[in-house]
């Protein structure tokens, strides 16, 4: 399955320091959300999040691409050890709900 989609919440998000990977490829942003909870327990001087179908909603960009799969590794290399990339059901606002790809706390 290819996954064209990818949700972020933090530093990847349009404005943000590491923004400049999607400067690569084409594609589209539009306003989205999912469901988890904020860890508060890890210094990592960045928000990161576990996903929990009960949790709070979290507010985010999702990014659309044919092209995402030439980008993903760089970005799995810059988020680091302290996330993991996971695929889930994320709700754009204004649309369907979809599966994508999301960096959330490392398991």
């Amino acid at each position: 399955m290819t996954i064209n989609y990818l949700f972020v919440y933090g530093t990847l998000k349009p404005g943000g320091e590491a923004h400049h990977f999607f400067d690569q490829i084409q594609g589209s942003w539009s306003d989205a959300h999912c469901f988890g909870n904020w860890i508060s327990d890890i210094d990592i001087g960045y928000p990161i999040i576990s996903l929990d179908t009960n949790g709070e909603k979290i507010e985010g960009k999702l990014f659309y691409s044919k092209q995402l799969q030439n980008i993903i590794k760089e970005i799995d290399e810059y988020e680091g050890e302290e996330y993991e990339r996971v695929i889930t059901k994320i709700h754009p606002n204004n649309g369907p709900s979809v599966k994508a790809f999301i960096y959330e706390k490392k398991r």
